[in-house]
């Protein structure tokens, strides 16, 4: 009886020590996750793509967490680029005006009908001009794994519809903090606002600005629609976004987990550029529920009109983003 309860401890023990040799299991790495957009749209589809595809690959190694509508800097939307530049968020996904704030050629895909069908996109981002956007925000000190869409901005307000220049004289809107999109209207004759998109709804409804630009996608999220009378589809800027992660955290991965993370990025923006155009349908579909006066299209000659205000916004810029100017097929005199 007593061998047997000295062998019993024996076991016991042997068990204990090689139990105590064997390493203990990594808590998951906690990685914080900001986007810009809110909780309901397609940028946060492609952020969870994301996040199961390195999920798949890595298994529970990270727990990110997504914080939609830039809640990590307080709805600052410029601050929320600069905490990925600090490293204080790992990952972020935000769109080329913003990003423009910071790294100032990432607005060239922006520019005026520099790209007027999603022909033209395809052909520009895949190529060229993509790789050289990633470039930009690589030398703003992150690294951009892969490029998703934001979608054309169209335009909408509460004085009267839009289809020439004309129609602009005056009316205070609110931009994005762009200086190529502040000077732009200004040429339009528009009086631009710039102010976080936080504080759009509101001031619509309150008439501190008549009008504001921005994605069907976003107009319906953010509940736009709600507070204004009319929308042109007038295809003017076409808008990325990226996603992106700190330098910090990028270099702090293997080189498996650097392919996993590339592979993930690359899949999850092609997933979600799908699922913005397929929303994009399905929302002019949805416009008439608003009971809005709608522009679904401007005319050819009324797109000439337009391009002939905001040529001096292409001359002024053309020095400084001549080389990616041209990455996009744009050439002066063009």
């Amino acid at each position: 009886m007593k061998k047997g309860f000295v062998s019993l401890c024996c076991l016991l023990v042997c068990a204990a020590l090689v139990l105590g040799s064997l390493p203990a299991q990594a808590a998951p790495r906690v990685l914080k996750f900001s986007s810009a957009s809110p909780a309901t749209s397609t940028w946060q589809l492609g952020a969870e793509k994301f996040v199961v595809l390195v999920s798949e690959k890595l298994g529970d190694k990270f727990d990110f967490v997504i914080s939609p509508s830039d809640q990590l800097s307080g709805g600052n939307q410029v601050a929320g680029i600069e905490l990925l530049q600090t490293g204080v968020t790992d990952v972020h996904l935000h769109d080329a005006l913003v990003w423009s704030a910071v790294a100032k050629k990432s607005i060239v895909p922006c520019f005026p009908w520099l790209l007027p069908t999603y022909d033209d996109v395809d052909k520009y981002m895949k190529g060229e001009g993509g790789a050289a956007l990633k470039q930009v925000l690589n030398d703003a000190g992150v690294v951009c794994l892969a490029i998703g869409e934001n979608g054309y901005r169209q335009v909408v307000n509460n004085r009267n519809p839009i289809r020439l220049p004309t129609d602009m004289k005056g009316l205070k809107m609110r931009v994005p903090g762009s200086s190529v999109h502040v000077a732009l209207l200004k040429y339009i004759g528009a009086d631009p606002i710039t102010m976080n998109q936080s504080e759009v709804y509101t001031s619509l409804q309150q008439g501190t600005i008549d009008a504001c630009e921005n994605t069907l996608d976003l107009l319906f999220t953010q509940n736009t629609l709600e507070v204004t009378k009319y929308i042109s589809l007038w295809n003017y800027s076409y808008d990325p976004i990226f996603l992106s992660v700190s330098r910090e955290l990028w270099e702090s991965l293997s080189d498996e987990e650097k392919a996993v993370f590339q592979s993930a990025a690359d899949e999850a923006m092609s997933y979600q550029v799908v699922v913005t155009r397929e929303k994009e349908k399905e929302l002019k579909r949805r416009l008439p529920e608003y009971k809005m006066d709608v522009v679904e299209a401007l005319t050819p000659d009324e797109v000439a009109a337009f391009k002939k205000a905001v040529k001096p916004v292409y001359d002024d810029n053309y020095a400084e983003f001549k080389d990616l100017f041209e990455k996009f097929g744009y050439k002066q005199g063009n």
